[in-house]
């Protein structure tokens, strides 16, 4: 997807020039920050189409900087960890981060990650909507056209992923949809995943959606299998 605005914050300055060449070569803008708090500068004075952020920043941490981002913005968020992060990568995606890639990781993967997560966002944004402009349930209604999402008629903020999770789900109650079917639906691939990320996203869901999230009445666990969306009207 090219004319796509990116901004990479990472304090490995080789490596974020090697990323930035190399996603400039693929049709993206790039911009760069080497710290936590210059990344949240170029946030604030940018529009930006999409994060790739690493966990280990001077100044100001990773998930600092990812949770300041979820305070203001639904921006998509590519997170970077080194092996052995795995507790901070659960924290980043519960924080509202969209995905993550652990390093090292190869360029042609990062592309693919990246054009997967911006092509969802466009998706969601306008072509391709199903029947109706509006999902309505007992408590709560999905505005498909505006991507807003409406909880006893406020507005509540989800990520890019959360609600696409949230929409393939209501679009289809009873159904019930594996782990790995979420993941190819919101991704549009097949690959590995980090094996909690669904699970941590669909509890973020039901924190913002549900009355009770340890007692949810839209987001069944259908245990050993996945998810299922029951529509209480």
């Amino acid at each position: 997807m090219s004319d796509s605005k990116i901004l990479i914050i990472d304090d490995d300055q080789k490596l974020v020039n090697i990323i930035k060449n190399y996603l400039e070569k693929d049709g993206h803008e790039v911009l760069t920050a080497f710290d936590g708090v210059d990344g949240i500068e170029k946030i604030e004075n940018n529009k930006l189409d999409l994060v790739v952020l690493d966990l280990m920043l001077p100044k100001l941490d990773g998930l600092e900087v990812c949770r300041m981002i979820r305070r203001e913005s639904s921006i998509p968020i590519l997170m970077l960890s080194a092996k052995g992060e795995e507790a901070d990568i659960v924290v980043g995606l519960e924080l509202g981060a969209d995905d993550y890639l652990s390093k090292p990781f190869s360029l042609r993967e990062l592309a693919a990650r990246i054009k997967a997560i911006l092509r969802r966002v466009s998706k969601q944004k306008g072509e391709e909507k199903v029947k109706k402009n509006i999902l309505k349930f007992k408590t709560f209604q999905i505005d498909l056209q505006k991507h807003e999402v409406y909880v006893k008629s406020e507005r509540v903020e989800l990520t890019a992923t959360e609600f696409a999770l949230l929409t393939m789900l209501a679009n289809n109650p009873g159904r019930v949809f594996t782990r790995d079917q979420l993941l190819d639906g919101v991704r549009g691939r097949e690959l590995t995943p980090f094996d909690r990320s669904i699970d941590i996203h669909i509890s973020h869901i039901r924190q913002k959606i549900e009355d009770d999230p340890k007692e949810p009445t839209y987001i069944k666990t259908v245990w050993g299998v996945g998810y299922k969306f029951e529509d209480m009207e």
